[in-house]
């Protein structure tokens, strides 16, 4: 299992975006009904809620519009900031 986090990218969110690589395949990448377009997954964040898209190019990118003519890659993070983020938010709702 390999699992990445990338930070999201809405203005004041602290949150993450995590996906699931491992059981990506290559040689069958499903076609997203909503967007039209191929992508391995279609992840949130863990504060905000956005929804991302995982594509083929190995990235995870915000879609601003459904033709995709405008779109921003997310920057890529690790799980300790994921899991020290969770801490602190766990620390706070106590």
């Amino acid at each position: 299992m390999a699992i990445e986090a990338h930070k999201c990218n809405q203005p004041e969110c602290k949150g993450f975006v995590l996906i699931e690589n491992a059981d990506f395949d290559l040689k069958d990448i499903p076609l997203d009904e909503k967007y039209g377009c191929y992508a391995f997954d279609r992840p949130h964040c863990s504060e905000c809620g956005k929804e991302f898209l995982v594509v083929p190019h190995y990235i995870v990118i915000e879609v601003n519009d459904k033709d995709f003519s405008e779109w921003e890659q997310i920057e890529s993070t690790c799980m300790t900031q994921f899991e020290r983020r969770q801490r602190e938010l766990k620390m706070l709702s106590s």
